[in-house]
């Protein structure tokens, strides 16, 4: 079970070719894995009321937004800087 609670994304340095759309930069992040934590509305408390987020990886295209999701940075990474030969 994950014990937190933070979803702050955590930029990671890799290295990623320009976008295969629009040329632009790209960057690398993680989310970690944390829980979604919410008062109840019927007074219970602070509970979890969806599942917990196992993590993962993301990168995103400065330009034009486009991205992939991985499980990790080097996953995510290798996905982004393939390009069809």
């Amino acid at each position: 079970m994950c014990d937190n609670y933070s979803s702050e994304p955590i930029n990671v340095d890799i290295f990623l070719k320009p976008c295969p759309f629009c040329g632009s930069g790209a960057y690398c992040y993680i989310i970690p894995p944390h829980k979604h934590m919410s008062y109840s509305k019927t007074g219970e408390g602070l509970q979890s009321l969806i599942p917990d987020y196992a993590g993962g990886a993301f990168v995103e295209c400065y330009g034009c937004d486009v991205g992939y999701a991985g499980e990790s940075p080097e996953d995510v990474a290798a996905k982004w800087n393939r390009r069809a030969e």
